[in-house]
């Protein structure tokens, strides 16, 4: 009992100098829980105010990601606020408990949980949603990890002071990946070499729309999604450059649990890096693949979550973003991206016209930074073509970070 109340007044603790800011706490607040135990504190504050200009996909804020069907023919504009990036992290760790291997673990929650008012208050009261749970055992070149985590398909993302929980073209033009429960193994196979080179290894829930009872079509095959990844990473004077390739494979049970058939493979392959010269960064991703929906690939359908339309889907999608720091505050970037699911073949396979057929996204931002404060001036635009046509949407959002 005295154990446990040591622990909650910790985290009390913790909380409160975590809370009052830079002034009583550092960027990651770390408070001795006793027997060798820490817990470390950090997230970010993130608002934004928008003005839009059409209707855009997942959301209308911080998570705009493409253009939607339905769009206003007149009086477009409208203009609103958004704190849903906001997050929280807790990290625990230990000494060693087996030789020289400690257990780990962290919990992280933002704001994007489901929101079940409406305005004029119900917006304003968004909801926490986990995003992290996990456990690890590490030895400091090997990590055993379970509980939720990001899969190896999640990879190079975008730099954006808006687009953060949601990242600058997610599921929209080709920057995949998703969070799932599974057991995933991290190796380092050259510590302390100039070319570094990790393995990643992942065997993850399956995933896909409902088809039975509440249980999806990935969870219904009976088989886990897996995925192997290499990151490699090099400097070169005062440059530097890091990338990796993954492969993904999983099943889905389009037929759902207690009928016979419906089985469907997917699989995709996906590069992605980043290269840094003084003030200067570019980086990119790339895939391809089938069937990869649960993933946010082919602009997030085809057997996948967020999408009411299922069936064989095959794909590309491919983005890159340019940065440049003009001063050490000042600073631009510039951001495209694509996806393109082959529409013809969709048709061709499924007799029905695939309805997000191509989607293009960009972005131009200018930031500045000092320490931990951030604020950008941001213009983002997406160009969606469906099945009944094209359709634009825009957004100019200003927005504020601050990290704990």
């Amino acid at each position: 009992m005295s154990r446990r109340i040591a622990w909650f007044t910790a985290v009390a603790i913790a909380l409160a100098a975590f809370l009052r800011g830079p002034s009583a706490a550092s960027a990651q607040q770390s408070v001795k829980l006793g027997a060798g135990d820490t817990l470390t504190i950090s997230g970010f504050i993130n608002a934004t105010l928008f003005n839009n200009r059409g209707y855009f996909d997942f959301g209308q804020g911080q998570n705009a990601e493409w253009a939607s069907v339905a769009q206003p023919g007149i009086d477009q504009g409208y203009f609103d606020g958004d704190i849903r990036n906001t997050r929280i992290r807790f990290d625990f760790s230990s000494g060693p408990v087996l030789g020289k291997w400690a257990p780990k673990a962290t919990l992280e929650a933002d704001f994007f949980g489901q929101n079940n008012g409406l305005p004029p208050f119900g917006d304003e009261q968004p909801q926490l949603r986990g995003r992290f749970a996990y456990v690890d055992l590490t030895n400091g070149r090997t990590t055993l990890r379970i509980g939720q985590f990001w899969s190896p398909m999640f990879g190079e993302v975008p730099v954006s002071v808006t687009h953060l929980a949601f990242p600058l073209g997610y599921g929209a033009t080709g920057m995949v990946g998703w969070r799932f429960p599974g057991v995933f193994v991290y190796h380092d196979l050259t510590p302390g070499k100039p070319l570094t080179v990790q393995v990643q290894l992942a065997l993850l829930k399956g995933s896909g729309l409902a088809v039975t009872n509440g249980i999806g079509s990935g969870e219904a095959s009976g088989k886990p999604q897996f995925e192997a990844r290499f990151n490699l990473a090099k400097r070169f004077g005062t440059s530097s450059w890091n990338g990796y390739v993954v492969y993904h494979v999983d099943n889905k049970d389009m037929n759902g649990v207690g009928v016979p058939g419906g089985a469907l493979n997917g699989w995709g392959v996906e590069t992605g890096h980043n290269f840094t010269s003084g003030k200067l960064t570019v980086h990119g991703n790339y895939y391809t693949g089938h069937n990869l929906g649960q993933q946010f690939g082919h602009i997030t359908q085809g057997a996948g979550s967020n999408s009411a339309q299922q069936g064989r889907i095959q794909g590309w999608g491919a983005w890159a973003q340019a940065g440049y720091d003009l001063t050490p505050h000042w600073g631009v970037w510039f951001y495209y991206g694509m996806d393109q699911p082959d529409a013809a073949k969709y048709l061709q396979q499924n007799g029905v016209a695939l309805l997000r057929q191509l989607s293009h996204d960009t972005d131009g931002l200018i930031r500045f930074r000092a320490g931990r404060y951030a604020i950008g001036l941001e213009y983002f635009r997406a160009v969606t073509r469906w099945s009944t046509g094209v359709r634009t949407a825009d957004q100019y959002a200003l927005s504020v970070l601050y990290s704990l």
